[in-house]
């Protein structure tokens, strides 16, 4: 590393302006559109201002500063990308999303930018106007170092008397931790003197350190009803950071964590404020490796309440040992309309509980993933019967084979609103696709019927397609990748393979027609 920052001269920087403002007349000539003299070069003073800006950002280190040369390389890199964005955008006009006219919402999320004192005051220009009334504001893909930062704290208190949600997603990214850090501190403690409906915090490196640099934020507020701490390095000390700040959670509504290291012990903290949240309608904490522990902790937290309408635990370890806790807790939500258990590992025990404990009002049902197989699917099939306003199945990558099939078909016949149903990579041969088929074939709503990655066969297929096709539903059909020649066997017949359920298809049946009249 060398010991002083890279830079270059006003003379270089003017030069370099002039080169682009000739480059972009050049390349909108050749693309047909029409970039006067004085019209490029304000677009070259503003494209070298950013890629300025974010190379002099990159130029430091925690370390020390980087050779001129790799800075150069990059000043030019970003330049290039910038004009060709300009020269895209219709007739040379910048198209951010910033450019919006709404009075009451500033989004300045669009093309990425490293923003200095000065770009952050233009950036914000309406937020800092006399007399602004804006209500909502979103700075991602800004990101903001301390000089920066200072201009957003002094907009958010000129509007602090309308603020109502902060979007602070994706605000730091290519800043030095120490930079990071402060540059929070200072925006949240601008925000502490709003009374906030929504926060959303993702999306930034933030950890145990991060967390508690937005406390000001986050602590003060009385009325928070949406809070967001997606994809932040949410560890274990972070969400128990996060339970200590949130202590006036009783309005809070949607509370979203997704794609951390939370484990148990991490989501057994995040219960604390789910306990304290009676109102809570929206919860997400996927991907988090929450193993059975802190899933039964989250579902005991989420019985502090009655009103949940969406549940996202997908992707986390949980297995069969969270079913009991996260049942009692279904029977207590008759409002919930979508569920996502994707990938939790509950295998036929775990489904058998889940199902017995489904709300009437589910509209999604979402268990990919899940080692279910037939016995698991029979079980689920006489719950489905209730279901008659499900919209979305998706029992994707389990093991269903055919037995499982034909018992999920089964219980397609009483779900009346169904519009997509995701079956694919289920070891489905001819006669399970078959019996679903002939089950969707009435749906009159249906848009997607997912079968890839089985193994039905030619025959199959062609039974299929012809099924749907007099439906008037063959466009609603997905069955690639198939395999062909792995379910022969499946072309002998179908009454012997209706045979092959015995007693247990009848039985299946007759739970079916009690359930569905219930």
């Amino acid at each position: 590393m060398v010991d002083k920052p890279w830079s270059l001269s006003d003379e270089q920087r003017a030069e370099t302006v002039t080169r682009v403002a000739q480059n972009i007349e050049s390349l909108a000539f050749s693309r047909g559109v029409d970039i006067k003299d004085a019209e490029a070069r304000t677009i070259a003073a503003d494209v070298e201002k950013k890629a300025y800006t974010v190379a002099t950002v990159e130029a430091t280190t925690t370390t020390g500063f980087r050779p001129h040369d790799e800075v150069l390389k990059s000043y030019a890199r970003k330049l290039a990308a910038l004009v060709l964005d300009k020269v895209q955008a219709t007739n040379g006009k910048d198209q951010e999303a910033g450019a919006r006219t709404d009075s009451t919402e500033l989004d300045l999320a669009g093309d990425r930018e490293f923003l200095t004192a000065e770009s952050a005051s233009e950036a914000l220009a309406p937020l800092l106007a006399q007399g602004s009334a804006i209500t909502k504001v979103k700075f991602s893909t800004k990101s903001f170092g301390r000089d920066a930062a200072e201009v957003a704290a002094r907009a958010v208190a000129n509007v602090a008397a309308s603020l109502e949600h902060a979007d602070l997603s994706d605000i730091i990214a290519g800043r030095p931790e120490a930079e990071a850090l402060e540059a929070m501190r200072i925006i949240s403690g601008a925000l502490s003197q709003v009374q906030l409906r929504s926060l959303n915090l993702s999306d930034n490196a933030l950890g145990e350190k991060g967390v508690r640099a937005c406390a000001a934020a986050i602590s003060g507020q009385v009325g928070l009803q949406r809070l967001a701490f997606q994809n932040v390095g949410c560890s274990i000390r972070a969400c128990q950071a996060v339970a200590e700040l949130v202590q006036n959670s009783g309005e809070l509504r949607a509370l979203h964590l997704y794609n951390n290291m939370s484990d148990n012990e991490g989501a057994i903290a995040i219960a604390q404020i789910l306990s304290r949240a009676p109102l809570m309608e929206d919860f997400r904490m996927a991907s988090s490796r929450v193993g059975g522990e802190g899933g039964i902790a989250l579902a005991q937290g989420l019985s502090a309440g009655s009103s949940l309408v969406k549940l996202d635990l997908s992707d986390n370890p949980m297995t069969a040992e969270v079913a009991p806790a996260l049942a009692e807790t279904l029977r207590g939500h008759e409002e919930l309309q979508v569920l996502n258990l994707n990938d939790v590992a509950l295998g036929d025990e775990g489904i058998e509980s889940i199902a017995e404990a489904l709300p009437a009002n589910l509209v999604e049902l979402h268990l990919a993933l899940n080692e279910v197989t037939a016995e698991g699917a029979a079980n689920l099939a006489v719950a489905l019967a209730r279901l008659n306003r499900l919209q979305v199945l998706s029992l994707r990558e389990n093991e269903l084979e055919n037995d499982g099939a034909i018992a999920i078909a089964q219980a397609l016949t009483h779900l009346p609103q169904l519009r997509t149903l995701d079956l694919a990579q289920n070891q489905i041969g001819r006669l399970g696709a078959v019996a679903l088929a002939k089950a969707v074939a009435g749906a009159a709503n249906l848009e997607r019927f997912d079968l890839d990655e089985n193994q039905i066969s030619e025959g199959g297929i062609d039974q299929i397609q012809d099924i749907l096709e007099k439906a008037g539903l063959s466009k609603t059909l997905s069955l690639e990748d198939n395999d062909a020649d792995a379910d022969e066997e499946g072309d002998e017949g179908e009454e012997e393979g209706e045979e092959k359920g015995g007693a247990d298809v009848d039985d299946l049946a007759d739970a079916l027609a009690n359930k569905a009249t219930l």
